[in-house]
């Protein structure tokens, strides 16, 4: 009978109890969603950072190496055609 009188008495903290821990669990599985997300996105930008820099380093050097006169004749040998004196161009047809 001691059993049955104490459950009358405290059966809505016990409900109560249920209700919010319902809640927290419910709760925790937004936190942990969003927070799968934000890794998510972080890992992406962390991505993009590095090929931006590596783009970056890489145009940093063709910048550089534009006032190299060994750079500039490389260029004007394989993309203009130019040749230097006493070399000999030829020419092959399709």
């Amino acid at each position: 009978m001691v059993k049955h009188s104490w459950l009358r008495t405290w059966w809505w903290t016990a409900t109560f109890c249920l209700f919010i821990a319902g809640i927290y669990g419910q709760g925790m599985k937004k936190q942990s969603a969003s927070l799968r997300e934000v890794t998510l996105r972080l890992s992406e930008i962390e991505h993009e950072t590095l090929v931006a820099m590596e783009e970056k380093e890489n145009l940093s050097l063709r910048l550089a190496s534009q006032s190299d006169p060994a750079w500039i004749e490389l260029v004007l040998l394989r993309q203009m055609g130019v040749v230097p004196d006493g070399f000999l161009k030829v020419h092959f047809k399709r």
